[in-house]
């Protein structure tokens, strides 16, 4: 992806939109799969490492 520059207010929205959509995606889930918070973390840990592993790809 290329790097652009964002404003502040642009980057809250951003962060504000991915959180509530996140959010809900995990309460699905949780509706459908009766999983706990428990297994909901440790997805959104392997996705966050996903995306630390995609950075530091790029970086190099």
């Amino acid at each position: 992806m290329s790097k652009l520059e964002y404003t502040e207010e642009q980057l809250s929205e951003m962060r504000e939109d991915a959180f509530v959509n996140i959010k809900e995606a995990c309460k699905r889930l949780q509706e459908r799969t009766k999983c706990g918070n428990d297994v909901v973390i440790e997805m959104l840990n392997e996705v966050s490492q996903f995306y630390l592993i995609q950075d530091e790809k790029n970086k190099s």
